[in-house]
């Protein structure tokens, strides 16, 4: 039997204690900020639209984790005394990120990393212990007090089990909490002093943290160029003089999490018309077997240039945008 969505009124309670949280919560490091996230897109990508728990492994939380710190380990400014990047941690560099600098320098992707299983499934591990004695342990603390409203401190060593309702508030104000948690991140590397030396004069922070690199954009276009032999994934004419881009099927702005098989093609005409908008069903069942006929390819491609390539999450991911959508009477796209 499904459980009961919460009410109007406790999913309101729920969004005001995130708040508290990131208000009144201490934050010795970024971790907080990241695991907040990761539980948010891990309940859209593993959750239901319905009142129960959600048990999460460990080991998915850890790639969160890795996702998010992948991009931010590699340096923000070249100095005179070498290569800065950004401190993530009110002392000395945050342990995780210090293991993601370590192995960039054996590996230029995420998607190569990925590859060598046994370096891949070592860090995971290391990655989810961390999580499991820092911001696990601490993210529910408010002046000294454990205020347990997302999950129960427990004894398992690969689970974090969310309480009833969590779920699905995770999924319902997920837009929500990035953008809060995202701008507490933010305003945490600018307060660090020891970030200061970095960030003198330098813009384009929030870019530089959390939206994929322009460089990898042009290497997936390659691929999509190849795949879709150049066309447009939505008027379906034929894109001359590299006037193409490369656009997120589920907009960025709902899911600001890359996977390889949410990239298509499109001409600037129709990728600035569709904008942040859901495209239309027919749209969708196009993208789903393009998806489907162009798998093998796309992991093949796509995954080395360090994205996740995993069909049936980016399923998940478009089941609950669509879903939303609907709910919401969102704008959609019919591409006219």
């Amino acid at each position: 039997m499904r459980s009961v969505i919460p009410t109007a009124q406790e999913q309101l309670k729920f969004l005001k204690n995130i708040q508290l949280i990131l208000q009144s919560g201490s934050f010795s490091s970024t971790y907080k900020f990241a695991l907040l996230i990761s539980l948010s897109r891990l309940s859209i990508e593993k959750g239901e639209d319905e009142g129960g728990t959600l048990i999460l492994e460990y080991i998915d939380i850890a790639e969160k984790f890795i996702e998010l710190y992948w991009k931010q380990a590699v340096p923000y400014a070249f100095h005179e005394d070498g290569q800065l990047i950004l401190n993530q941690n009110n002392g000395k560099q945050a342990a995780i990120v210090n293991q993601i600098i370590l192995l960039r320098q054996s590996y230029s992707s995420l998607g190569l990393l990925r590859r060598d299983t046994s370096v891949w499934l070592k860090l995971l591990k290391q990655v989810a212990k961390t999580v499991k004695e820092m911001p696990v342990r601490y993210l529910q603390n408010i002046n000294s007090q454990n205020f347990e409203f997302l999950y129960r401190l427990e004894y398992s060593n690969t689970q974090l089990t969310l309480l009833p309702q969590v779920m699905y508030c995770l999924r319902q104000f997920s837009e929500i909490i990035e953008e809060l948690c995202q701008k507490r991140w933010i305003d945490y590397i600018r307060k660090n002093n020891c970030n200061a030396p970095i960030l003198n004069k330098l813009p384009n922070l929030e870019q530089f943290m959390f939206e994929p690199s322009r460089n990898q954009l042009n290497a997936v276009a390659n691929v999509l160029v190849e795949l879709q032999e150049c066309k447009c994934f939505y008027c379906n004419k034929e894109i001359k003089r590299n006037n193409y881009a490369v656009d997120h099927f589920i907009p960025w702005s709902m899911y600001p999490s890359d996977t390889g098989h949410n990239f298509v093609l499109a001409d600037s005409s129709c990728n600035s018309k569709k904008s942040n908008l859901l495209a239309s069903d027919e749209f969708l069942h196009k993208w789903q077997e393009r998806n489907e006929e162009q798998d093998l390819i796309i992991v093949d491609k796509i995954s080395v240039l360090g994205f996740l390539t995993d069909k049936e999450r980016s399923y998940k991911v478009a089941e609950w945008a669509y879903e939303k959508g609907k709910e919401n009477n969102y704008l959609v796209w019919y591409g006219l």
